[in-house]
Parts: C-alpha cells; sequence; structure tokens
C-alpha cells in the first residue's frame, strides 16, 4: 500500500468517525443506550425533581457538555458552585456547593439577604428562623464591596465569644459594631487585623462594661468614652 493511500485512508477514518461522534446522539439505539437516567444531587436540597428533569432530560450521558450544564445550573440563586461526576452509564453525581446566607443588608434603601460575597440570595429558597441570629449591615458606600464584607466575616468571627454585635455599620475607612448591650464599636477598615488586635487586648486587660463608646481605629491609641 503507498503511502498517498495510507494518509487518505487514514484521513477518511478521522473524518468517518468525526461524523460518527457528531451524529450518533441522535441516533434512536444510541440516545437510548446513554440517555441519563439517574442525577445524585449532593450538597443542596433545592433543586425540585422538574429542575433538574428539565436540564438532563435532553443530554446525553456519553457526550455530556459540563459547560452548558453548569452554566444553567448557576443560573440558580443558591448555586455557588457544581461538579459533575460520571459513574456507571446513565448515572450522574451532582454536586452543589450552596450559598450561604452571611447578613442582612441595608443598601440605597433596600433589605436584602445576602452570602458572605454580597450575592442577594431570593427569600424563595432560604427560611431565616430567628436562632439563626444574622447580623445586620448598613451599608452607606456607593457599591458594596465583597473585601469590606469578609472583614465584618472576621470580626464576627473574632469576637463570636466576646460580643454580641447585632449591627454593622459600614462608611468608607470604618466598620461600626452596634452590640445588643447598645455599646458602639470602631474598627480600622484598612487596618483591620491590628484593630482586631487592640480591642482583643484592651478588652483582656480594662474590659468594655464601663464604656459605651470604643474607637480601635486609631493606630496609636485607643479612644473611649462612658
Amino acid at each position: 500500500m503507498g503511502k498517498k493511500l495510507k494518509i487518505i485512508l487514514a484521513v477518511f477514518w478521522i473524518f468517518l468517525c468525526a461524523l460518527l461522534g457528531l451524529f450518533s446522539p441522535s441516533i434512536p439505539f444510541v440516545k437510548e443506550l446513554f440517555e441519563i437516567k439517574t442525577v445524585n444531587v449532593k450538597g443542596t436540597d433545592k433543586f425540585t425533581e422538574q429542575d433538574i428533569r428539565r436540564i438532563f432530560e435532553k443530554e446525553n450521558w456519553f457526550f455530556l457538555d459540563k459547560k452548558k450544564i453548569k452554566s444553567q445550573l448557576k443560573k440558580f440563586n443558591f448555586v455557588k458552585n457544581v461538579e459533575i461526576n460520571r459513574l456507571f452509564v446513565g448515572n450522574l453525581d451532582l454536586i452543589v456547593l450552596e450559598r450561604k446566607p452571611f447578613a442582612y443588608i441595608y443598601y440605597k434603601r433596600k433589605r436584602y439577604l445576602i452570602d458572605e460575597e454580597g450575592v442577594a440570595l431570593s427569600p424563595k429558597y432560604y427560611k431565616i428562623n430567628k436562632n439563626q441570629k444574622l447580623p445586620v449591615l448598613i451599608y452607606n458606600d456607593k457599591s458594596i464591596d465583597k473585601n469590606k464584607l469578609k472583614k465584618v466575616a472576621l470580626i464576627k468571627e473574632s469576637f463570636k465569644d466576646l460580643l454580641d454585635v447585632k449591627k454593622f455599620y459600614i462608611n468608607k475607612s470604618q466598620i461600626a459594631c452596634l452590640t445588643s448591650d447598645n455599646r458602639n464599636i470602631i474598627f480600622s477598615i484598612e487596618d483591620i487585623d491590628k484593630s482586631i488586635q487592640r480591642a482583643k487586648i484592651f478588652i483582656k486587660k480594662v474590659g468594655i462594661k464601663n464604656f459605651k463608646y470604643l474607637n480601635f481605629s486609631f493606630e496609636s491609641m485607643v479612644v473611649v468614652r462612658r
């Protein structure tokens, strides 16, 4: 067999395989063989059976377009990330990382339930009970900065056993905390770690019960008022 003939046959074979890959999903036998029969959803209970059926009923297990499926799933407000794993033929694992409620935020005269990245969560998917005690954020900046929200989370975590903060006021360079016993405690956004450290040292050495206002946003001093 000549070299040119071998090349022609190889090209023809590649072309034939490409045609088979293109049209085989529509062949009834192939379609039935590789149809998706079971989707095991893990990490959330917020999808309905109809949601899953609508997304996967026209898909083919073998020729699954994961990028397209992920894009459709992320249109659901509660989905932060998703992984799709093929199991045996016709079966999939759908592993969902769900967005978690972080706080209620008042922004431009409206109230939203948000996650820690500032994404507004639909009340349709979340029922908050009284035991969750989500903080309230009064956000006065022009736009929501998720880095500032991370600093609110850092304050909340750092003082979870020391302070019962019911409201956070975010305004430019400062985060002000209003506690359940009406104390105002101020932290620097730009220097949050040092602000938190100053506050911890002050609370340990002096305490806060005699003060209604404590400002830890200054590098060289702590400002307090009784």
